[in-house]
């Protein structure tokens, strides 16, 4: 088992993956999490090269059991859990009149139920990775879209 574990939604590219070569490079083992299974290999497969113990795990996080999986995938590979990073997003795209009904319940699934859904089925990991080192973290970024 690893030191560090953590998990990062929207680690495919741009600051999720950014944000997941920091945890690396500071020795967490790290599970990565994106919706597009060919972006997200390429992104664990460079971290791999690096000499980082990764695993990715492509989810379409509107899906509550996809959410699970990716918390359970997590914990049967590092069984532990410090850092879960919710970076995973998406704007609707539109001015609020404008809005498509299907977009904004997308973009609602995405940047506000998923965080919780990770939050809560990884609750259990991240207290006790809490209680062995009083720092467990949960990240949650937000676009402009969360003004």
């Amino acid at each position: 088992m690893p030191d560090r574990a953590a998990i990062v939604t929207g680690a495919s590219s741009g600051i999720g993956l950014a944000i997941a070569e920091v945890l690396a490079e500071e020795g967490h083992a790290l599970t990565l999490v994106a919706r597009r299974p060919d972006k997200l290999e390429t992104a664990a497969r460079a971290l791999a090269r690096d000499g980082h113990d990764v695993q990715h795990v492509p989810a379409n996080l509107t899906d509550e059991a996809a959410v699970q999986q990716v918390v359970a995938a997590h914990k049967d590979r590092y069984g532990r859990l410090d850092v879960l990073v919710n970076s995973a997003g998406m704007g609707a795209g539109a001015v609020i009149t404008e809005a498509d009904t299907k977009r904004i319940d997308l973009q609602l699934a995405v940047n506000l139920r998923a965080p919780i859904l990770f939050y809560r089925e990884a609750a259990e990991l991240l207290r006790e990775a809490g209680a062995e080192h009083r720092n467990a973290l949960v990240i949650n970024l937000s676009s402009i879209a969360g003004r």
